[in-house]
């Protein structure tokens, strides 16, 4: 547990429920954990109460419901993928991030978002196009 607190790679909370744990060790009592690692008294009782219980691989754990919660859900997020690998806008050659963002009811940040975490980039051509000038230099 020393080692996880000391770590560089060890994400702040926690490295602060490390500490928790290891001044409770050390025999500490709540009051005096909380006041010097400015956390409530609660939050030691909690921690210590978790791991009595769970175990130490507890202080990694996330509990469910934390977090931002996603604003569209996964339908919504798979018809803009859907219609951005399978269609194309009228009388275009593919989809800008405004386009789609209006065609699907959501914001261009929410479509340039997905487009970056499925690496899709619509405005380049999957296909190596000739010129039609290719042999020109002949002349």
């Amino acid at each position: 547990m020393e080692q996880w607190e000391a770590s560089h790679g060890t994400p702040q909370q926690v490295a602060l429920r490390c500490r928790i744990i290891l001044r409770a060790l050390a025999g500490q009592d709540n009051v005096a954990i909380a006041a010097e690692l400015e956390v409530s008294r609660p939050t030691v009782q909690l921690w210590r109460k978790r791991v009595r219980e769970q175990g130490i691989g507890e202080v990694w754990k996330i509990a469910p419901g934390r977090g931002r919660k996603p604003r569209y859900d996964q339908a919504t997020r798979a018809a803009i993928l859907e219609a951005t690998l399978q269609s194309k806008p009228a009388g275009m050659s593919h989809w800008s991030c405004r386009l789609m963002a209006e065609a699907q009811g959501v914001s261009k940040s929410t479509v340039n978002r997905l487009w970056q975490l499925h690496n899709l980039k619509p405005h380049l051509s999957r296909t190596f196009k000739l010129s039609g000038m290719r042999n020109s230099w002949r002349s």
